[in-house]
């Protein structure tokens, strides 16, 4: 199976929440291949910062966390593409077309469109986000999508 992790589905990979067993048993399923775009790596690195400000993660703790997700992708566990100017153009029109009755943000309009153009490329089984809003976006664009919880 192929599956888009945008970053707050992929954040479960990395720290212990709910949906993580599910994230961890779509890792570890034989034959899955796991895409993401470089932008959730951003955020990732934003969301740990945020839990280290908040005190909901130690620096020691956010530190293993940012480790981990460089060593899965050195490792090529999963593969993160490039956003490209087309994803930039396509999310555009994603939030001009979605934006209005749901409340479709700017970086979830990039992931979005960056995993449209994986889906034209390779195609894609699941879109895989915690986000629920952005789940029914997805859905719109005739995604099928995961919520781990």
């Amino acid at each position: 199976m192929l599956y888009f992790f945008d970053s707050s589905a992929l954040t479960k990979r990395f720290h212990s929440e709910p949906g993580w067993e599910m994230v961890e048993e779509i890792f570890s399923g034989r034959g899955n291949r796991i895409f993401t775009s470089r932008l959730a790596l951003v955020e990732l690195t934003s969301a740990a910062a945020i839990r280290v400000r908040t005190g909901t993660m130690t620096p020691d703790r956010a530190d293993k966390f940012l480790h981990t997700v460089r060593a899965d992708t050195d490792s090529r566990l999963f593969v993160s593409q490039r956003v490209l100017d087309v994803d930039y153009i396509r999310a555009q029109s994603l939030l001009t077309r979605h934006a209005r009755q749901h409340r479709l943000r700017t970086l979830d309009a990039l992931q979005l469109a960056s995993a449209l153009r994986r889906r034209e490329r390779t195609g894609i089984d699941f879109f895989v986000t915690a986000d629920r809003i952005l789940a029914q976006v997805a859905a719109l664009e005739s995604f099928e999508t995961l919520i781990p919880e």
